[in-house]
């Protein structure tokens, strides 16, 4: 007998292990950004010319005959390590937003979005929605209650090995639907929600603030169907 696929069901999560599951997976989420913010250093034309300079002073140097050569992969062999260290270290600090992100202290802080527009925040009014694909939570998305009556998702993220198959959509398509029936405006991404920190300059965040784009364009069209 074929084995029985497991179904996929996106639900408020009530029970305390769904809450721990899915803070896990937020802050794993921002942890996967550091990856992500190291592709994109090391394939940045700038990072590509500058990482050239070191490379060519080093041939300039030691070449002089062919014997030399070998003295010079070496020596680029430690260029190149000196520069992925250089990354690492620029981009550690995603490391410490997901230890900072994906607690309950988290969870339970007032945010920007909330206390610019002096709406104020309820942080016992927040609430997860997961997607689970049979046991496993492979979605989640956090939604705080302004005390206007605003829904701002905190957190919106799905675990890498099921994104681009509809899970996200789904999850804002929940979340727009939880803020109908409550009578609730919205919902709008938080300023500062959960994947928002960027700990490079500008011209390197380029992915993730396409990303970000998307995610705000995709809600705002299940809100006007």
């Amino acid at each position: 007998m074929a084995e029985e696929i497991p179904q996929l069901t996106t639900y408020p999560a009530a029970d305390e292990a769904d809450q721990i599951a899915s803070l896990k997976l937020i802050a794993d989420s921002v942890a996967q950004q550091r990856q992500l913010a190291a592709r994109s250093v090391i394939f940045h034309p700038v990072s590509v010319g500058v990482a050239m300079v070191p490379l060519a002073v080093a041939y300039r140097i030691l070449y002089k005959t062919r014997g030399d050569w070998p003295l010079i992969l070496t020596t680029w062999a430690g260029c190149v390590m000196a520069l992925l260290l250089a990354v690492r270290y620029l981009t550690g600090g995603y490391i410490d937003e997901a230890e900072r992100v994906g607690t309950w202290k988290w969870l339970n802080t007032a945010t920007t979005t909330a206390t610019d527009t002096g709406a104020g925040f309820d942080s016992t009014k927040s609430t997860m929605l997961v997607t689970k694909f049979g046991e496993n939570i492979i979605g989640t998305l956090v939604l705080a209650e302004q005390k206007k009556q605003t829904g701002v998702i905190r957190a919106w993220t799905v675990k890498q090995r099921y994104r681009g198959k509809g899970v996200g959509r789904d999850l804002l398509e929940e979340a727009v639907k939880f803020c109908r029936d409550k009578g609730w405006e919205g919902p709008v991404f938080d300023d500062e929600h959960a994947n928002s920190a960027r700990v490079l300059p500008g011209m390197f965040n380029g992915g993730f603030d396409g990303g970000e784009k998307r995610a705000r364009e995709m809600l705002a069209g299940l809100q006007s169907t």
